[in-house]
């Protein structure tokens, strides 16, 4: 047997030794329970479009492309040079495009951004595993956690101080919507950041768009919506 069939036979054997096969599993394993326990906040606090499987996934597959990497260097030790960083990076600037299909807009209100970051941060985490770097994987995984969990708090008192709202509302031409509008928004405290009016000859009506800033404490889109309606010349309202 030549010196290159014996390495090929090394090459696919050492990946079959108990030793490294309990590396390689356990490394998995870590990277599916840390990505499973952030991935289980996300499920918990009902944000669907990225949940408990999920981030699993995507730990579990980042922890992967390290161990490919790691199994490479081992592999073609001192036959090529195998920069494995290289893998990792791939990883974090790939991981973009799933973290995207989980921000949803909404009107003018944007969500998801939370779950798409929580994402990118369990793939450095699975990434982490991958290495062996478990320290720096638990303890990321746990900062994540209470980031998410006891954060949400003061986020909630930041946003009650005041959020964005779409308003449109469908009118017949030349109605005093404006001036009405306008004076319930004062009333309830609302403040008035934009306001865009269209006209439609054709439908014989207009189209007036209304961005406002909107204390938490007054809103109440049923309440909203019937007062508006009330207003002369109203057609359609759409909160």
């Amino acid at each position: 047997m030549t010196n290159g069939m014996v390495r090929l036979v090394e090459w696919y054997l050492f990946q079959f030794e108990p030793k490294y096969l309990g590396i390689m599993t356990l490394r998995l394993l870590v990277a599916c329970i840390l990505g499973g326990i952030i991935g289980f906040e996300r499920e918990h606090s009902q944000h669907k479009p990225a949940g408990f499987r999920t981030h699993i996934l995507v730990s579990l597959g980042s922890c992967l492309v390290m161990l490919i990497s790691q199994f490479a260097i081992t592999a073609y030790k001192g036959t090529i040079d195998i920069d494995p960083t290289r893998f990792g990076a791939q990883v974090v600037s790939g991981i973009g495009f799933l973290g995207a299909g989980t921000i949803i807009r909404h009107g003018v209100s944007v969500k998801g951004i939370t779950t798409a970051a929580s994402i990118w941060a369990v793939a450095c985490v699975g990434l982490a595993c991958g290495i062996g770097f478990y320290a720096g994987a638990a303890l990321a995984t746990l900062l994540v956690w209470m980031i998410l969990i006891y954060l949400k708090a003061v986020e909630k008192k930041i946003n009650n101080k005041g959020k964005l709202r779409l308003i449109e509302v469908e009118a017949q031409p030349g109605s005093p919507v404006i001036p009405e509008l306008n004076k319930l928004f004062l009333e309830k405290g609302m403040k008035l950041k934009n306001l865009e009016v269209s006209a439609s000859p054709f439908q014989q009506k207009q189209r007036i768009h209304c961005v406002l800033d909107v204390p938490a404490a007054v809103w109440d889109s049923a309440a909203i919506t019937v007062r508006i309606m009330e207003i002369q010349g109203v057609i359609k309202v759409s909160l």
